[in-house]
């Protein structure tokens, strides 16, 4: 089970935990002068954002099998978002519009912690030895530490202010008091607090195979924690958030696409065959072309509303397409892409009685 990492200690550090490095890498660079709040939020977009919106549909639209299985489905969903999106843009741009936006990125957010969850729950399952108690502590422990710090942030309506090109948007939050936000702090510091305790605990009573899924929790916490609570400009703290969900969501799709590959089970899915064959650059210049063409409207009519049109209508139906595709109760063969599961042993050979 590789010493309870997912795919290897080196795999799982440069796509899972140490990629955290690279959004606050931009982090750095923006802080310093290097780059402005609208060059990290165009950053993040092409070279995380929407690139990895793509793995999603290697996994569903472009897989023959699940179009034939979910394609109404998706053309509903997909029908569903131009109209919760375009029709507000148009008719109330000022009034329903912003609300109807601001809950997209409080689902995005939700989406985020969501992956976080799911990370756990792969990790346990390499890990082999959690109770069901243990692993649903563990999975309100990452409430705590990315929603509490949210609702901290929620004490200044400053800090919820998207400030970009010239404009400021606000995005909606009630505003909280002291006596609300400040108990809030004290819970979340000891939820790391009891978290950290539990730990030196299991250590110290001989529990192994820690590690793994104590690094991608320490990650977590990390990255919520400086992006939520320390990053004023919300632009940067959503970008440096929502990037390393990208690169581990990069990383895990990537190392599921490559066994599907290498088990030769690629037909009907061209994206996986570009993988099999090796011709990796198809790939990879197809996540990025996908990326500048959903961008493109809205960098090159900044100013009209319904240039975020592509962008928002992509993002929303990503969310749904991804809270189904990793469904291990629908799709069986998830646990053998991703090695959860050990291949079935051939079977044996039987004698002929002609």
């Amino acid at each position: 089970m590789k010493n309870g990492f997912i795919v290897s200690a080196r795999y799982d550090t440069l796509f899972f935990t140490g990629s955290l490095l690279v959004p606050l890498g931009l982090w750095a660079a923006f802080s310093i002068g290097w780059m402005t709040g609208v060059a990290v939020y165009a950053t993040f977009q092409l070279a995380f954002n929407l690139p990895h919106n793509f793995q999603t549909w290697t996994l569903s639209l472009l897989d023959e099998g699940d179009r034939a299985k979910n394609g109404r489905r998706y053309v509903i969903a997909l029908a569903a978002c131009i109209l919760i999106f375009a029709v507000p843009m148009v008719l109330s741009p000022d009034g329903v519009y912003p609300w109807v936006r601001d809950a997209l990125i409080y689902w995005g957010y939700y989406h985020l912690v969501r992956q976080h969850y799911g990370f756990q729950r792969l990790y346990e399952r390499k890990l082999q030895n959690v109770t069901p108690l243990e692993s649903k502590l563990y999975g309100r422990y990452l409430d705590a530490v990315s929603y509490l710090p949210l609702l901290i942030r929620f004490r200044d309506p400053e800090l919820m202010t998207i400030h970009a090109g010239g404009m400021s948007v606000w995005v909606k939050h009630p505003v909280l008091p002291p006596s609300v936000w400040m108990p809030i702090a004290a819970l979340y510091g000891a939820c790391i607090a009891a978290a950290i305790a539990h730990h030196v605990w299991m250590a110290s009573r001989g529990r192994t195979g820690l590690l793994p899924r104590a690094l991608h929790l320490g990650t977590v916490t990390i990255g919520f924690g400086l992006a939520v609570l320390v990053i004023r400009d919300l632009v940067v703290a959503i970008a440096v958030v929502t990037a390393f969900h990208n690169l581990q969501y990069i990383g895990l799709v990537w190392f599921h696409n490559r066994t599907r590959a290498e088990l030769g089970e690629t037909a009907g899915n061209p994206s996986v065959g570009w993988v099999r064959n090796g011709q990796l650059a198809y790939y990879a210049g197809a996540s990025i072309l996908y990326g500048l063409l959903i961008f493109a409207p809205r960098a090159l009519f900044r100013h009209e509303r319904l240039a975020e049109l592509p962008i928002t209508v992509v993002v929303a139906l990503h969310y749904y397409v991804d809270a189904r595709v990793w469904r291990f109760s629908d799709r069986p063969q998830l646990g053998r892409y991703l090695k959860l599961t050990r291949p079935a042993p051939p079977p044996k050979a039987v004698a002929s009685t002609g």
